[in-house]
């Protein structure tokens, strides 16, 4: 008897006959946890959830919830019978129906199964959406429209629970205060839920574990931290954009040399020979900022980010990399003044490629 919650073994997902994504296996050990896919627009994250909810079929692999196979070459319950919920990117509320009626509709789905309810009044009171209730979906906005619809998908309490991007309609002020509530609910409930997302910061705060996909395969699956900062290819962090990378050579056990910053120290990720000529990833907080340094960089940007400013530094070789550095720090610095390193630089953990 499988031991894992979900388990997809080596699935192809299609749509229209074309192969979107390849080979794909992915485990969900727990009850209760949250998975994050991380992938750009147009590569199958929404045919992977498609295909778990059976709204498509599978020619190749497995899908298996609490040890029950429900897609495979040879099976495929219908969506009915899967106790999954959907919540599209474009809601799918029924247009006839009040939100309030909507709500309840998903509400009522479970409802003879002996499951522990979820008040809906308690979500609707969650998400904000009390002022809604008594009107029909054309009457709303995209945004209060979404958060109906996830109020809905929660209700039902379902086996798992599938999102597509579910809080892309919602204001950037907004966004925030509702994913902590969105986590609050599916930890509370222990719903099992699967999170589709272009936003790395919502995957990285929302998700136990993230997947990243590119190039028709699932490149890297761990928790967000080390997906972060263990990227573990070069389109990984690419796709990612936290970070850039510059040519370095390896010179010891612990050090390696680059010609516009110099000795740079840390504990490398991976083993590289000395000698050996690399790329070395540096992202934002990687680097200090130091005014009485002999290392001073140009200022070709700055962006105030509230809490910080990420200062765009040119390096003698053309190299544009930024640092993160705190909004009260003693004094600010304009484009094209200088900016000093501190040195030796040390980076915690040195990934290399």
């Amino acid at each position: 008897m499988s031991k894992n919650y979900l388990e997809l073994n080596k699935v192809d997902f299609q749509v229209g006959g074309i192969t979107k994504i390849k080979n794909l296996s992915l485990k969900i050990k727990n009850k209760g946890e949250i998975v994050c896919l991380l992938g750009p627009s147009g590569i199958g994250k929404t045919t992977i959830l498609r295909s778990i909810a059976g709204l498509e079929k599978i020619n190749k692999g497995q899908i298996k919830l609490k040890s029950k196979i429900l897609s495979s070459t040879s099976t495929h319950i219908e969506p009915e019978f899967r106790n999954i919920s959907l919540s599209f990117q474009e809601n799918a509320l029924f247009p006839h129906y009040t939100i309030k009626k909507n709500i309840y509709f998903g509400n009522n789905r479970n409802k003879e199964n002996g499951k522990k309810k979820i008040d809906p009044k308690k979500v609707i009171k969650i998400l904000n959406i009390e002022k809604i209730l008594n009107k029909y979906p054309h009457q709303i906005s995209a945004g209060e429209a979404q958060r109906a619809s996830l109020t809905r998908s929660l209700v039902s309490n379902p086996d798992l629970l599938l999102l597509d991007e579910p809080l892309s309609n919602i204001d950037e002020n907004f966004k925030e205060e509702i994913q902590v509530k969105l986590k609050k609910i599916l930890k509370e409930f222990k719903i099992t839920t699967i999170i589709v997302t272009h936003d790395s910061y919502e995957a990285f705060y929302l998700g136990d574990k993230c997947g990243i996909l590119l190039d028709k395969t699932l490149k890297q699956y761990d928790e967000p931290y080390n997906v972060y900062h263990y990227p573990n290819s070069v389109n990984v962090v690419n796709f990612l954009n936290r970070g850039v990378l510059v040519p370095a050579k390896v010179t010891g056990q612990y050090t390696l040399e680059n010609d516009d910053l110099g000795l740079i120290k840390g504990n490398f990720v991976n083993e590289h020979k000395i000698g050996t000529q690399v790329k070395l990833l540096l992202q934002p907080e990687d680097l200090e900022h130091d005014d009485k340094s002999n290392l001073q960089l140009d200022i070709i940007d700055k962006k105030f980010k509230g809490t910080n400013f990420i200062y765009t530094l040119k390096t003698k070789s053309n190299k544009n990399i930024s640092v993160f550095v705190h909004s009260h720090h003693v004094h600010q610095h304009q484009i094209n003044d200088k900016f000093g390193i501190r040195k030796p630089i040390h980076i915690k953990h040195l990934v290399c490629f």
